[in-house]
Order: structure tokens, then C-alpha cells, then sequence
């Protein structure tokens, strides 16, 4: 069979050539309509026994029996059990449930790459473009569903496929080996794919849509008169003969009119799309009828620069061999083991339904054909000649269920799957260690298929965003999507020069479970003062949408604006030149106020080693030193009760003090200055005693506003001081309380 299976492999790539009679190589390596109907033949007589196996595991998902119900009956076995018990679809759903919480948990699928402005500016526009094509693709109502659908294909088979119709259209369609066909013994790789051959149905009022204006049509590779020969061949008309079109003129004003039961009555088109790796690397697109073509619907030579940007393949495994076709699925690796728990089922289900019936054996004939039962209330009697048999029926639970126990074991060792229903997991034994160990393990077995699907997510999102960002046609949903960028401050020209190149998914934190979210979540908490306080925010907040969702997050840690510490770094070195010029600057309770004192208290040092070295103004310094000091004090105030900045607090305390020193100092030194220069301005004797009386008020009130200075600055230290002993013995406490809590728990 096999045999047979490469000899239609080989004949269908004989219909793909390179080079002509001279050596040269073709533009085109599919010479007319008739070798590419000849290369779908080969394709399809290859996938003919794989596309058996396909059909029964689709029919294992959706219920069918273990038994042939029909020969059961010949047999006289009809009353036999009978039953799917749909562990199949169980393990389908848990598996599906994997991939649908990648995205489902997000709050951003993609990440950009901006080309335009300057880094600080970049990384906010990034974040809005991201989110904005997030919604994007959340509004389009076929997203979710497709997105199933294409998780399904390839959970199930193995290999599943998105695609796009057209080079514009950024909206993919999903298909497996049952709607794409490729050769056998293909290479995992979409690069290394001779041939693609999708098979589609197409209403009648789609196709028309394609050539409607028929000028542009012809001139991006419609050839609207086989199109309209398709048309007319599958189009019948509304009226009781049931005869088809032969006048395209008035088929076409039907049509317009809508005047066809195309949606109805009509017949779908099927139609085969061709995908043809040339030599240089590009793609070719061919289109053309499944049955009785005369010339290609569609042709346009290196369509696309790469096969990416025609359709992506995702595969759920890399096979036996390294090829599409070798790849197996969920429903490969789970159909003999379903199959045979069925059947162990349906035996366990006869054996009690045999266990729970009074067997009765008749003495004769006659005593056969007249065996009845006479009920008289709460006991029954049965006709004469009957006798009630003791029957020794097996113990099937004992013989069947650890049979099956064992089954369902090798099935969570042989799948993605971990079952939730083993003894070892409902255990009121195990530890902390023991579920995290086994959570490892789940996430382990999981990694490599999901390795391999956002292997091939980033390059579907990447080629979705390149067609919204460059394409030429858009649709609604693509303005709708350049509105809203606009109305939150993007220019059209930093979408359309986006690095789509640089295109990635975002990962969801847990690998599509939520329990390993949580616990991912919960050791990133132990590193948290290690965090700036952007990632510490963020911290917060993916704790909070994890229990109530990124929609409602907003409502208890609100989404920072603009860039990480960029902004506020930028915001913090023009506070400095205002505290320069000694300039009182508020602080603002939303600022990232570690990130600011960071800017600020080196500024500060370099001000007072500035002054220590006297290379700076007394008189121009001592209003900087004092506005530096007060927004200082302020800022760390804000942060007092956050233990991740004890050391940071503990470092802007110590400069706190040394500043304190040398306001003292300098105000001593200004004061000095200005006595010297009052002394100097006297010119004659009998002024010195004046002088000295002014001086006497001068010197006193100087020293007066000295004691004021010191009582202030050391009221604000001992708060400061106070609030931090205050955040530390909270601190304190909580630990000692959940060190009780913990205590007393294990006592319990």
C-alpha cells in the first residue's frame, strides 16, 4: 500500500517543472490548468488511506460507537451495550483548554517594533499600537472560532494549516490535511513546500465579487471569462424547470439583484487553489474549478515573497522522520486505547445489567410459551414449570476497572494531558512540594508542543500585521483600527513603518494553565524587591487580572501610561533643573517615585561635594540645597511604607543628613559674608556704633532663623524616622503573623 501511496506522490510532482528544453529556469513551474488538476489527482490518490484514518478519529471525537451496530444485530447481539463514553472528547477539551488560556489570559497578544522618534517616545506608541491591535483581531466575530478551529485541526491530526485567499485580506481561514493537500515525505517546513493544494467552496455571489469590476480584476490576474463559464455552469435559475444559465448577461443581473438562491438552492463552486514554490523562493497562485476546468480563474506569478505570507502550518509534534505527514495527533496516539475502554466499559455496563436480572429456566416448551408473571402486590408468582436458577457471575469490576485505571494512567504518560481524577492527585497527603513537583512535570510534557505552536502563532500574527499595516485595500475593521491609534495620539506614518519583521506573540505566563500562572506568580513575589517600580506595578496587576481578569484589573491596579522608567526618568531631570535653580517642585503621588529619587539624590551628592570642595557659590547653592532637600524628603515619604525600598530609603536618609550638615554650614558661611560686607561699607567712625547695633540685630536674627531652620529639619527627620519605624514594625508583625498562621496550621 505504501508503494501505492509514493507512486501517486511521484506522479503528482511530475507535474511541477523547473527548466525548460535550454537548461533555463521557468518563470512558472506549473505549465497549464491540465498539469495542475493532474498534480491535485496525485495529491488526493496519496491521502486516500489518510484520509480514512482521519475520518475514524474524527468520528472517535464525535461519538461513534465502539461496535458495528449492524453486525451486532446479524450476530444476534443487539442488545448488546453500545456506547461512546466520551473520554476521547474529554481529553480533547483539556488539551484544547491549554491553547485557548494563551490568549484568553492576555492582555496584549502582540508585541511591535516602532522605527520612528526617539527611545522614549518609542516604547508608549509600541504599547498602544499593540493594544490596539489586539482589539483588532477581538472584534473580527470569526477570530475566536477560528482560532478553535485551527487549535482543534492540529490537536487532532497533528498538522493544521491557516491560510489567506488573497494578499490584502489579513483575515486567515483554517484547514488541515482534509482541505490542503501537500506532498508526502514533505519537510516540516513551510520553505521546503513544493505544492499546496487547497480545496474551497465558494458561493456564487463570492466569486462574482472577485470580478464585479471587471477591468481591475484582469489587471491583478482574474480571467473574468472562465469565471463567468464557472458561474453559468453552477448557477440554476429560480424558476420551476430547474434549467441552468447560458447568458451571462442575465445571470449577471440576477446576481446583482440578488436575485439567485445562491445561499439556497444553488450548488457551492468547488474550487482548488494552488500555492507553487517557484525557484527564486516566491510563492505563485493559481486558482482554478475541481471539476471540468478550461484555464486557470486566477494566476499571478511570485504572489508572495515567501511562503509565510500564503499560509502558515502549524504541527502539534516533528514525527517519526521529520515530515508533515509523519507528525501524529492526540487522536492517533488516544484511538486503540479509546477504543478498547469503550468496549471494557460497555462489558462492565452487560455484566451489571446481567447481575441485576432473575434468571429463569422453563422445564418445556409449553411451560416457555406460557411463562408469565401474576403480580399480587408486593410479591409475583410465576407460572408452573419454571424454575429460578443461582447464577455465579463474575466480578467484573474486579477484573475490569483496574484495567481500565490502568489505561487511563498510560494515557496521561502518552498525551499532553494530565487527568485530574488519579488517587494521587485527590490525596489529602501530599505537600506543597509533592503539587509543585507535579506541576513541573505537567508544564514539562506540555512545552514542547506549545514550543511548536508559538513557533507558528508569531509567524501568523507577524504576516496578519504586516497585511493591516501595509496592505492597500482595508476593510472597516482595519480603519476602525487607524482611528483609534489617531485618537490616542499615533500617527498613521509610525504604523505603516512599523519593523513588522520584529513582529513576536506575546507569552502567556503558565504555558496555558492557570494553576502554573499562579504558581510562576507567587515565586516572582519572592524576587519582587529586586524589581524596579514599574515591575513591581506590573507584578501587582498580572496577580490581580489572574484572579479577576485584565478587564477588571483596572478597577483595583489602573494600566500605567507611557514607557517604564523613561518618562519618568526624563520628568525627574527637569524637576532637577528647577530644584537648581531653587525652585520648590510638589511631588505627585502617582510618580515613580523610586525612580525619581534615584535622579535626584546623586544631584544632590554632586551639589555637596561641589560645596565641600568650594568650587560652588554659598549664596547660589543654599536655595538649591534647601528646595532639593524639602522635594527629597517629600519623595520619601511617598515610599516610607514600602518594604522593597528599605534600601533605597536607607541610602536617600544618609544624604538626607549630610545635606542637613551642610545647609547649617552654608548658612553660617553666607551670614558670615554678609556681615563682611556690611562691615565694609562703613566709612566713618561715628557710624561704627550704629553699625554695631545693626549688626547685634542682624547677627540675632540671623540666629534666629538658624534655630527655626534646625526645628524644622529636625521635626521633618523625626517623621521621616517615625514613618519608617512605623512600616517596619508593620512589616515586622505580618511576618510574625503569618509565621503563626503557618505554625498552626501544621499543628492542625
Amino acid at each position: 500500500m505504501e508503494n501505492t501511496y509514493i507512486d501517486a506522490n511521484l506522479d503528482a510532482l511530475d507535474g511541477l517543472e523547473a527548466f525548460d528544453e535550454k537548461g533555463k529556469p521557468l518563470a512558472s513551474r506549473i505549465k497549464d490548468v491540465k498539469s495542475a488538476c493532474a498534480i491535485f489527482e496525485g495529491l488526493r490518490k496519496a491521502d486516500e488511506h489518510s484520509s480514512q484514518n482521519r475520518a475514524r478519529v474524527d468520528a472517535m471525537f464525535d461519538g461513534a460507537n465502539p461496535y458495528n451496530q449492524a453486525q451486532l444485530n446479524a450476530s444476534g447481539q443487539g442488545l448488546k451495550t453500545n456506547l461512546n463514553f466520551g473520554e476521547a472528547q474529554r481529553l480533547l477539551d483539556i488539551s484544547l483548554s491549554s491553547y485557548v488560556d494563551l490568549y484568553s489570559s492576555l492582555e496584549k497578544l502582540v508585541e511591535v517594533r516602532g522605527t520612528m522618534g526617539e527611545a522614549s517616545e518609542i516604547k508608549p506608541k509600541e504599547d498602544i499600537v499593540a493594544e490596539e491591535l489586539t482589539h483588532l483581531l477581538r472584534a473580527w466575530p470569526e477570530f475566536h472560532s477560528s482560532y478553535l478551529r485551527l487549535c482543534t485541526t492540529f490537536i487532532k491530526h497533528g498538522v493544521g494549516l491557516a491560510y489567506f485567499d488573497t494578499p490584502d485580506d489579513w483575515k486567515f481561514r483554517v484547514g488541515g490535511f482534509a482541505d490542503v493537500l501537500i506532498p508526502r515525505q514533505t519537510p516540516s517546513s513551510e520553505n521546503l513546500i513544493d505544492v499546496a493544494v487547497g480545496r474551497r467552496e465558494y458561493h456564487l455571489h463570492e466569486l462574482f465579487g472577485y470580478i464585479r469590476n471587471e477591468e481591475a480584476a484582469k489587471k491583478v490576474g482574474w480571467d473574468v471569462e472562465e469565471v463567468k463559464r464557472v458561474l453559468i455552469k453552477n448557477a440554476s435559475s429560480r424558476g420551476r424547470s430547474n434549467r441552468y444559465y447560458d447568458d451571462w448577461e442575465t445571470m449577471q443581473r440576477e446576481l446583482k439583484n440578488n436575485d439567485i438562491y445562491e445561499g439556497h438552492q444553488n450548488p457551492t463552486v468547488s474550487v482548488l487553489h494552488f500555492w507553487v514554490r517557484e525557484l527564486d523562493g516566491t510563492v505563485s497562485h493559481y486558482i482554478c474549478a475541481e471539476k471540468s476546468p478550461k484555464n486557470f480563474m486566477y494566476k499571478k506569478l511570485s504572489r508572495y515573497e515567501k511562503p509565510e505570507q500564503a499560509f502558515v502550518m502549524f504541527a502539534y509534534g516533528v514525527g517519526s522522520n521529520g515530515t508533515y505527514h509523519s507528525v501524529r495527533g492526540l487522536g492517533h496516539r488516544i484511538f486503540n486505547h479509546i477504543q478498547t475502554s469503550n468496549r471494557l466499559r460497555c462489558q462492565m455496563v452487560d455484566g451489571a445489567m446481567l447481575a441485576s436480572a432473575v434468571m429463569i429456566q422453563p422445564d418445556s416448551q409449553r411451560a416457555f410459551d406460557e411463562l408469565g408473571f401474576t403480580h399480587y402486590g408486593p410479591y409475583a408468582v410465576l407460572s408452573p414449570g419454571v424454575n429460578i436458577i443461582e447464577k455465579a457471575v463474575p466480578n467484573l469490576s474486579n477484573s475490569v476497572q483496574p484495567a481500565l485505571n490502568d489505561m487511563a494512567n498510560q494515557l496521561a504518560r502518552n498525551t499532553d494531558t494530565v487527568s485530574t481524577y488519579g488517587p494521587e492527585q485527590s490525596s489529602p497527603y501530599r505537600n506543597q512540594m509533592q503539587v509543585v513537583a507535579d506541576m513541573d512535570v505537567s508544564s514539562r510534557l506540555s512545552g514542547a508542543s506549545l514550543n511548536l505552536f508559538y513557533a507558528s502563532w508569531n509567524r501568523l500574527l507577524r504576516e496578519i500585521v504586516r497585511r493591516v499595516v501595509t496592505g492597500k485595500k482595508r476593510d472597516s475593521f482595519v480603519e476602525d483600527f487607524y482611528r483609534r491609534c489617531e485618537a490616542r495620539g499615533i500617527e498613521r506614518e509610525f504604523v505603516e513603518t512599523l519593523d513588522v519583521e520584529r513582529t513576536k506573540a506575546v507569552r502567556s505566563i503558565g504555558n496555558g494553565s492557570q494553576v502554573n500562572r499562579v504558581s510562576s506568580l507567587r515565586e516572582l513575589l519572592g524576587m519582587m524587591p529586586q524589581f524596579d517600580e514599574t515591575g513591581r506595578k506590573n507584578l501587582t496587576r498580572d496577580i490581580v487580572a489572574t484572579r479577576v481578569g485584565h478587564d477588571l484589573a483596572d478597577r483595583y491596579i489602573p494600566q500605567m501610561e507611557g514607557a517604564r522608567p523613561t518618562v519618568d526618568n526624563k520628568i525627574a531631570f527637569l524637576e532637577n533643573k528647577e530644584l537648581m535653580n531653587g525652585q520648590p517642585v510638589p511631588v505627585v503621588s502617582n510618580e515613580l517615585h523610586g525612580a525619581h529619587l534615584q535622579i535626584h539624590v546623586p544631584e544632590l551628592n554632586q551639589l555637596i561635594e561641589q560645596l565641600n570642595m568650594g568650587v560652588a557659590d554659598p549664596v547660589q547653592s543654599l536655595p538649591a540645597l534647601q528646595a532639593f532637600y524639602q522635594h527629597i524628603s517629600d519623595t520619601a515619604q511617598q515610599i516610607a511604607s514600602d518594604p522593597a525600598m528599605e534600601g533605597l530609603l536607607g541610602q536617600t536618609k544618609q544624604v538626607l543628613q549630610f545635606a542637613e550638615e551642610m545647609i547649617n554650614n552654608t548658612s553660617k558661611q553666607v551670614q558670615k559674608m554678609q556681615r563682611d560686607a556690611m562691615q565694609g561699607q562703613g566709612q566713618e567712625e561715628g557710624q561704627e556704633e550704629g553699625q554695631e547695633r545693626q549688626e547685634g540685630g542682624s547677627e540675632m536674627a540671623a540666629k534666629m532663623q538658624e534655630h527655626q531652620l534646625k526645628m524644622q529639619m529636625a521635626q521633618q527627620k523625626a517623621e521621616l524616622d517615625m514613618q519608617i519605624k512605623q512600616a517596619k514594625f508593620e512589616q515586622e508583625q505580618a511576618i510574625r503573623d503569618a509565621e503563626n498562621v503557618m505554625k498552626l496550621r501544621e499543628k492542625l
